[in-house]
């Protein structure tokens, strides 16, 4: 992350209040820009083309063919983003440039192969019958590109030009909602259709720069998987911590009393989505908050600090950026709470205006509330996750996101079975519980930060 931590740094050294909401406003893009870009263009999808498409039910399974894909590539991926977001960090601090690029044209590879395999038999046994082989194959090659696009999401912030990060993000979903708008009128396929080339667009940007800005004489490598580089651990925990981001949503689309079939065997859930997806579109402020600090502020005193224990600066010196480096990290944590959790305020004092404009039932308004709190909450545990990694600390991470998907699985079905005013509990006490256990094993780690750096090395 060293090329977008320089370049965030550059702009706030400008020391004005424009070069602080530019950079504010370039951590949300990198930030959540993927998850707010697609929420936001499926919204403007809707609004497009709602005159146009005169069956409505063709629009519910799009959204909800979206929503599948995104889903199952993010909790596919999982297994490769974090122990190859390591392997990359390694390699770039021993300054072996080299091994990035083929290492990551071979992970990338070995991702999307399998992915159009698995996604293809999917969509022909189980879609092909109602959507039509065609839609199928779209789904299948949808489903490639954006494991992909996960995989090239990895190594962004290694590339200074966050400039052309969001060229490529505005371009990919701009054409999206072209062609949907012009093809909207071929129904489910020509939508699939516009989605697909939309991502393939952004992935092929992406890629292409990211290949631009990376020499290497060999085109193809697997070194990540060497005995000494390759973190099992690592591997578990990215698929743990997806699966469990999705678990809730799972139970509410598999339960017969809250989610309803669409297409195939994919459902959806009118009770749950709506106020879900809403939740998470309002936590882009904190997001881009704990981006800005983490980026911009943690990482010059995490180098500070770790420069002085390998160069074996005075013990005084040591001390001192130790105790910095502390501050800003405990900083990360409390200005992404501060920041969002006043933005909650503003949004739950303003929730009927904006209902209404965007014409939602306030019918939702209860579960919305709940479910804002719970993403409130899971800000909070991806900064102290960002933490955790940071420092290594993978025993830890590994449990935690272990612990978050047991506790989301359960507690989410039993408030299925409690009934309507238990919706969303599940999914907001478990964040509650592992983000209080996770501020426990974090204070304890900082607390004796020295002992661990010098005597566990």
């Amino acid at each position: 992350m060293a090329g977008i931590s320089f370049e965030l740094r550059k702009v706030l050294r400008e020391n004005t209040l424009t070069s602080i909401f530019k950079a504010f406003g370039y951590s949300v893009a990198l930030s959540s820009g993927p998850y707010i870009i697609s929420i936001l263009s499926l919204i403007g999808l809707h609004f497009l083309s709602y005159e146009v498409i005169k069956d409505k039910t063709v629009l519910i399974k799009f959204q909800v063919s979206v929503t599948y894909l995104i889903a199952f590539s993010l909790i596919y991926t999982g297994f490769s983003q974090l122990f190859f977001t390591r392997y990359v960090a390694d390699r770039i601090f021993e300054m072996d440039y080299g091994r990035v690029l083929p290492n990551f044209i071979g992970i990338t590879i070995l991702n999307m192969v399998p992915a159009f395999f698995l996604s293809i038999l999917f969509s022909v046994v189980f879609l092909s019958k109602e959507a039509g082989y065609f839609f199928s194959l779209l789904f299948s090659f949808t489903f490639t590109i954006l494991t992909g696009i996960w995989m090239v999401n990895i190594v962004l912030t290694s590339l200074k030009s966050y400039k052309f990060i969001l060229f490529s993000f505005f371009t990919g979903y701009a054409t999206f909602l072209l062609f949907a708008y012009l093809l909207s009128e071929f129904g489910l396929n020509g939508l699939i259709f516009s989605f697909f080339c939309g991502q393939s667009i952004l992935f092929t940007l992406l890629l292409f720069y990211f290949i631009y800005q990376h020499y290497s004489d060999t085109f193809m490598e697997f070194d990540f998987f060497s005995r000494k580089k390759i973190h099992i651990s690592l591997i578990f925990t990215g698929f743990f911590y997806n699966l469990a981001l999705w678990v809730d949503k799972f139970v509410f689309w598999f339960n017969d009393l809250t989610g309803t079939i669409v297409l195939g065997p994919m459902r959806y859930s009118i009770v749950y989505d709506i106020p879900i997806f809403l939740a998470y579109l309002a936590i882009a402020p904190g997001m881009a908050i704990f981006f800005l600090k983490l980026e911009g502020e943690f990482t010059l005193y995490y180098d500070r600090y770790y420069y002085a224990v390998r160069n074996g600066l005075t013990l005084e010196k040591i001390y001192t950026y130790g105790d910095q480096m502390i501050s800003s990290a405990r900083a990360v944590i409390l200005d992404t709470i501060r920041l969002q959790g006043v933005f909650d305020i503003i949004v739950i004092m303003f929730d009927e205006f904006l209902f209404n404009v965007f014409k939602i039932p306030l019918i939702y308004l209860p579960l919305f509330h709940i479910l804002l709190f719970g993403a409130y909450l899971q800000l909070i545990l991806l900064a102290i996750f960002a933490l955790f990694f940071y420092f290594d600390r993978r025993r830890e991470s590994l449990i935690l996101a272990f612990s978050f998907f047991i506790l989301n699985l359960s507690l989410s079905g039993m408030t299925v079975l409690l009934g309507p005013y238990f919706y969303g509990y599940g999914f907001t006490v478990s964040i509650f519980i592992t983000v209080v256990v996770s501020l426990l094993l974090l204070r304890k780690f900082l607390h004796q930060i020295h002992y661990y750096t010098f005597m566990l090395r």
